[in-house]
């Protein structure tokens, strides 16, 4: 497993199994329950102290959106129609940790039913909370903790279904000049359906002349349900002098196609 040693807030859009913050450690850092509706759910998640001396933790439910740049804004629980806050138990909210000492906590989800946003999302905070003097509280703090390092791990939820996912790719178009042999290219993808829809979209570029093609590295994302997002792709400079159709081809879990958007371009 792959281990990120912070001394800073770590954000929760790492890609590693576990993640590091101050002295402690979390894993798993991804939480996702498929089960039917009205079904329920425990996940098991594991805290370990790595430093010296005692460690208290506070666990809390919290909200995000994705906005069109893709940029994540953290909201406090219940922010938000498909927030999971009201659907997931963590037991206990709260731990003390001695040095080396490890500990789990568990996550329980119930499934709605009936649910007009069925889908549910959100980030469960792992705090370190270290005791203040009454001379170094805030006035503006009621109790005498505050929160240093912090953790944030991904909790989702996507109902079963018969139904393919409803994601559009479309409007490609180039957004920047050359720069460093790299030319920048952006499309709109939508999700127009009501479960997350984890996708992947990657750039095609077939010589008009020669009919050679290639394609280009894999970008992928979470469309999240009726929402939509400028996704940027990158085409290399590796690409022959002439035309070319260069086509952005989003895999959306479909069982039976394909979406692209398409356009030509001069390579000089």
């Amino acid at each position: 497993m792959k281990k990120l040693f912070l001394l800073l807030i770590i954000q929760f859009f790492a890609i590693s199994t576990i993640i590091l913050a101050q002295d402690f450690e979390v894993a798993p850092i991804q939480l996702n329950f498929r089960i039917e509706p009205g079904g329920t759910e425990s996940r098991t998640v594991t805290v370990k102290n790595h430093g010296n001396r005692k460690e208290s933790i506070t666990l809390t439910k919290r909200d995000f959106l994705v906005h069109r740049n893709g940029n994540r804004e953290v909201l406090p629980a219940g922010s938000i129609e498909n927030s999971i806050s009201d659907w997931a138990t963590v037991n206990p909210s709260f731990l003390e940790l001695q040095p080396n000492e490890e500990k789990e906590i568990q996550v329980t989800f119930q499934a709605p039913v009936d649910d007009d946003h069925p889908a549910k999302w959100g980030i469960l905070s792992f705090a370190s909370a270290v005791e203040r003097t009454a001379y170094t509280a805030d006035k503006d703090v009621e109790s005498g903790i505050f929160l240093s390092g912090r953790i944030d791990i991904f909790l989702t939820y996507n109902p079963p279904t018969d139904q393919d996912p409803n994601v559009v790719i479309s409007n490609l178009r180039e957004i920047s000049p050359k720069e460093d042999g790299r030319r920048v290219f952006a499309v709109d993808i939508d999700n127009i359906g009501s479960t997350l829809a984890r996708s992947e979209i990657f750039l095609i570029a077939s010589s008009l002349e020669t009919d050679v093609e290639k394609k280009f590295e894999t970008q992928r994302i979470t469309a999240y349900p009726r929402s939509s997002r400028k996704v940027e792709l990158i085409l290399p400079d590796v690409l022959e002098k002439g035309k070319y159709s260069l086509a952005a081809i989003l895999d959306y879990g479909s069982r039976t196609e394909l979406k692209g958007t398409q356009i030509t371009i001069e390579v000089d």
